[in-house]
């Protein structure tokens, strides 16, 4: 299985639907030169966390994070891959502050990295879903 996880550092430059359209070709592209070289391997496309901005003295979800999610996963889906929609995994839109604000923090003050907790939480939720992914299989042969 080959794991990526892009768009988090791509976000903050994002400001427009053909961005977004033009990041989906990035990442088809993409997918498709690593099927040519691991033409067995399934896929598995993580999709970006929450990511916050400074908005006046609040933090905000980056306008376009919604818009980059969508754009990954209907790209990943089509190119035969499977999506873990982190973003909604976290909560979805705002999510972030309350990451920051748990006990204990589950992501750092910058509103963009997860702590050595929140990598954690993240890690539990993929490893809950292979183990679910294993039994769905190990259902359907039996």
């Amino acid at each position: 299985m080959i794991i990526l996880q892009f768009g988090g550092n791509t976000l903050p430059g994002i400001r427009s639907q053909e961005q977004l359209t033009r990041y989906g070709k990035y990442l088809t592209a993409q997918i498709r030169l690593l099927k040519r070289f691991f033409p067995e391997a399934a896929f598995l496309v993580i999709g970006p966390s929450d990511m916050s901005m400074k908005d006046g003295l609040d933090y905000v979800t980056f306008p376009f994070l919604p818009g980059l999610r969508d754009t990954m996963k209907e790209t990943a889906l089509c190119e035969g891959a499977l999506y873990f929609d982190l973003y909604e995994a976290m909560g979805g839109w705002n999510s972030m502050p309350s990451w920051v604000n748990a006990d204990p923090p589950l992501a750092s003050t910058d509103h963009i990295h997860f702590s050595h907790q929140g990598a954690k939480q993240v890690a539990d939720w993929l490893l809950q879903a292979f183990e679910a992914a294993e039994r769905l299989v190990r259902s359907e042969v039996q």
